[in-house]
This record gives structure tokens, C-alpha cells and sequence, in this order.
């Protein structure tokens, strides 16, 4: 459905506009929490694996044109590289808040490696980095699964807090040299994860998958 550009938004968000929005999340913010159940924090470091496995982590990879920036994949081989969650004036980590996501490890390229939407073709996006905290394009939410026992199993999501915009789950899609890369549109299934602290937290000393 195509959904008029808003005036106040700036034009570089127009594409953003015009793929099946949804309302925005109305339930309750309540603090995401790791494997134990303990309560994420602002700036710690956390691995991101899948609901069944402690491996097959998300790291950064050379998709597409193996080119920078580095788009955001599930390594089914590797335990993940360890990302930080960042939500201004909260000393916790919400469900269903504003946030940016930023991948705490030393990488090829000189570029930020803040989580954020890169348009890949019609109704379709990768969740890709060289983001800006500032910026739409980079604001994402985690929204906990419904369920007796599932207080600890969650997804990631697009949806900024700004009426009109795109709202859809990040799942994985599968690329040509068979690459699973966090991606969002048509046919995209909204992938869960738990969130492992990281005991020890070398930063920027980890590397990436090049898969």
C-alpha cells in the first residue's frame, strides 16, 4: 500500500514510506532480559544467538557485491560477534522503545557498525551498518514473543516511533552464494533470538564472519 510522504520527514525516508506499514507497537515497554533472566544493559556486550542453539550467532559479513558496508548474517558455524543496545536516558534495555544497535568489533572497513536499513529492491531491505544513531533509518525495537515460557525469547523489529513509517520484523533471507542475511519484506519471516551476556567483553579485539 502506498502511503503519502509526510511533509516533516525528510525525503530520504520516502522509500521507507511506501512498504505496508503497520500501526505502531501499543502494548507495554517491559525490560528485555538474557538467558538467565537478568535484565540487559545500555552499552553491555551481548551475543545475539538463535531460540533452538548457542551458535549460529549474528555477525557482519561481505554480502552482495562483497563490498562495504557490512550487512548484518546469521553464521551458522560461529558463535556470533557481541552487539551493544543503546536507548537514551534508560538505564535498562525495553521491549518495544526506540533503540540502535551497534556490533562492538573491529572490522575491514573504516565505517560505523551501527545496525541499519539499506534499501536492496522493491518492498525488500537488508539490515546492513555504517548507520547513525540520529537517524530513522537506524532505530530499531525488540519485541518479546507471547507466551507462558517465553520471557526470554524475542525479535527484532523496524518500526520507529513516527506514525506513517514501516513497520516489520527482521528475519533472515538466504542469499545466492547461500549467506543468511537479516533482511526485511515480502515473504520475510520474523526470526527469534535470546541474548547471551559475554563473561568477558574484549572490545573491538573480535572478528567477523566473511561469509
Amino acid at each position: 500500500m502506498k502511503v503519502a510522504m509526510l511533509q516533516f520527514l525528510p525525503l530520504c525516508f520516502s522509500l521507507l514510506l511506501a512498504f505496508n506499514t503497520q500501526p505502531l507497537l501499543a502494548a507495554e515497554p517491559e525490560p528485555v532480559v538474557d538467558k538467565q533472566g537478568n535484565p540487559l544493559q545500555p552499552g553491555g556486550g551481548y551475543y545475539v544467538w538463535p531460540l533452538w542453539a548457542d551458535d549460529g550467532g549474528l555477525t557482519l559479513g561481505q554480502t552482495r557485491n562483497k563490498t562495504c558496508p557490512l550487512d548484518v548474517i546469521r553464521d551458522p558455524s560461529f558463535i556470533g560477534s557481541p552487539v551493544s543496545f543503546f536507548v537514551p536516558g534508560l538505564d535498562h534495555v525495553p521491549t518495544l522503545t526506540d533503540l540502535t544497535i551497534d556490533f562492538q568489533v573491529r572490522t575491514v572497513c573504516n565505517q560505523p557498525t551501527v545496525w541499519r536499513l539499506s534499501k536492496e529492491g522493491a518492498g525488500f531491505w537488508f539490515v546492513s551498518t555504517s548507520g547513525n544513531p540520529q537517524d530513522i533509518t537506524s532505530k530499531f525495537k525488540i519485541e518479546r514473543l507471547e507466551g507462558e515460557h517465553a520471557y526470554e525469547i524475542y525479535s527484532f523489529k523496524f518500526c520507529p516511533s513516527v506514525p506513517g513509517v514501516l513497520c516489520a520484523p527482521v528475519g533472515t533471507f538466504e542469499d545466492a552464494d547461500g549467506t543468511k542475511v537479516m533482511a526485511i519484506g515480502d515473504g520475510i519471516e520474523t526470526y527469534y533470538v535470546r541474548f547471551q551476556k559475554v563473561s568477558t567483553y574484549p572490545l573491538k579485539n573480535q572478528g567477523f564472519s566473511s561469509a
